[in-house]
């Protein structure tokens, strides 16, 4: 398949774009700085892009099968609207240029919570979601454009990101939360959004992710 990922330069793009040239996928790497991608391979593109730029997503998607997102605002909890307004520039341009599959990074965090421990619910509640409430909401414009979309999208809500190792074993939940979501590996996400691309299950919906 022919991939093209975005925030490449991210922990969950590096692996991505790892881990798909182990699964023998042909990658393109949109990254603003390309000089932060060491890695070098036989079927990686490195393309300079910015995804706030439409012209510069719409020439990075084209001619490819897939579009993997691990679009992020990083550490910052600043107003941010980097993921809503890349993936809505990502869906113009895939509606353009006939790509229809797309799998996207966002947060468990968004979610209520309601099948994961009081104290973990409080937390969500009272302390994460006030302190990243920025980049939440930039989460949930994201999401809300992908759902308003006819493409075949997934939306992946991973919990606390670690930089663990890939295990290949982990549960997931297609639209219905999934109960003591505390962790999971970026190594294990990319797994999962890698090994579930051409999954029929999982289009249109919503996955939570975790160990």
């Amino acid at each position: 398949m022919r991939l093209v990922v975005f925030g490449a330069t991210g922990g969950t793009g590096e692996r991505l774009v790892e881990q798909a040239l182990q699964a023998g996928h042909t990658v393109t790497a949109v990254a603003r700085r390309p000089e932060a991608i060491a890695l070098r391979h036989a079927r990686l593109t490195v393309r300079r892009g910015d995804v706030a730029n439409a012209d510069d997503v719409a020439a990075a998607i084209a001619g490819h099968d897939a579009v993997v997102s691990a679009l992020g605002a990083g550490s910052s909890r600043a107003p941010t609207t980097i993921c809503r307004d890349g993936v809505g520039h990502m869906l113009a341009a895939m509606e353009r240029c006939g790509v229809r599959r797309i799998s996207c990074v966002s947060a468990l965090g968004l979610g209520d919570g309601a099948l994961q421990s009081w104290p973990l619910r409080l937390f969500m509640r009272h302390v994460l979601q006030p302190l990243l409430r920025h980049p939440f909401d930039d989460l949930r414009a994201m999401e809300a454009r992908l759902r308003s979309s006819s493409l075949e999208w997934t939306i992946v809500r991973p919990p606390r990101l670690t930089n663990g190792r890939r295990l290949g074993r982990y549960r997931y939940a297609i639209d219905t939360p999934l109960a003591r979501a505390t962790t999971i590996s970026r190594a294990d996400l990319a797994d999962y959004m890698l090994a579930h691309l051409d999954d029929r299950a999982t289009v249109g919906a919503l996955v939570e992710v975790a160990y």
